[in-house]
């Protein structure tokens, strides 16, 4: 199995940073922060350490020790019981009684991979501005889209041999809507260096002309977070008969909350973030409410 990077670095690490955490009775809590709790790696006074500089943060400002910082595997369980860790060769298997038999790994052939009960998992290993004497800081990643957005910019960086130690990163977390309840929160990195220019060329504002070919029909409201909110969501259907998914700030005109399906409007004002599409001003084509049904908007 060889040595993997948490053993060559485990008495330089202080603890665990998590985006997650458990109920009295097991049950898996998503957060939209990073949190540091007391576990078999992390004590009270990395709790102590974190909580003194933090206070449920959706970012961090980190810098890399290592060249490849993340240690990739794959993990099954039975219940709470780990049964397999593995890296896509060989497995340590562990059976009901504890005794531990190395087997063959192979991800693309593996029955419990391909009925997702085997998961990749990692852990990536990182300094934190202001806290660079402390030592280092180990996140351990269960997101499986995680894990490849933080692959991939590894990758990337090697590949345009770009030293990960020099540079400082901003380690965030992405809500999105769950495929069935609730939201997930989705660890991502970027270059510091690289936010400010991304704003600018994200954050466009545009003033579509007031053309029929403009027009939006209202689907659905749901509700989503940005920027640590709860803020509705508006789905609406294009004339092309494409979905477009606009998102409803406390700051922009509210008219469009009063409105039912079927309603239609013309944007005036969106705004693109890398977050999502603001919508900011629009005109009512056509209301639909409880108080008006079928009416033109004057």
């Amino acid at each position: 199995m060889g040595i993997n990077v948490q053993e060559f670095l485990n008495d330089k690490i202080i603890g665990n940073i998590r985006s997650g955490t458990r109920k009295e009775n097991g049950t898996p809590i998503k957060l939209e922060y990073f949190d540091v709790h007391t576990d078999k790696s992390t004590s009270e006074t990395a709790v102590e350490i974190f909580k003194q500089k933090f206070e449920k943060p959706n970012k961090l400002k980190i810098r890399f020790i290592k060249q490849n910082p993340i240690d990739l595997h794959l993990e099954r369980y039975d219940g709470r019981k780990r049964r397999c860790i593995g890296d896509n060769k060989k497995a340590e298997f562990i059976d009901d009684n504890g005794k531990k038999t190395i087997i063959e790994c192979n991800a693309k052939e593996c029955k419990y991979k391909q009925d997702k009960l085997c998961k990749y998992k990692a852990r990536l290993y990182f300094l934190i501005e202001g806290l660079e004497s402390e030592g280092i800081w180990c996140y351990p990643i269960g997101s499986e889209k995680g894990i490849r957005h933080i692959c991939a910019m590894i990758a990337r960086a090697n590949r345009l041999n770009e030293d990960l130690t020099k540079n400082w990163y901003e380690l965030y977390l992405e809500p999105e809507d769950a495929p069935f309840k609730g939201i997930n929160y989705i660890p991502d990195i970027r270059k510091l260096e690289a936010i400010s220019s991304d704003d600018k060329t994200n954050k466009v504002e545009q003033k579509p002309k007031e053309e029929k070919s403009n027009y939006l029909l209202l689907k659905s409201f749901m509700m989503t977070i940005y920027k640590d909110k709860k803020v509705p969501k508006i789905k609406f259907i294009n004339t092309s008969a494409k979905e477009i998914e606009y998102i409803l700030l406390e700051n922009s005109k509210q008219d469009i909350l009063k409105l039912k399906p079927e309603s239609i409007i013309l944007p005036l004002k969106i705004e693109k973030t890398e977050k999502g599409i603001l919508l900011i001003d629009y005109k009512i084509i056509r209301a639909i409410s409880n108080e008006i049904e079928n009416k033109k908007a004057v």
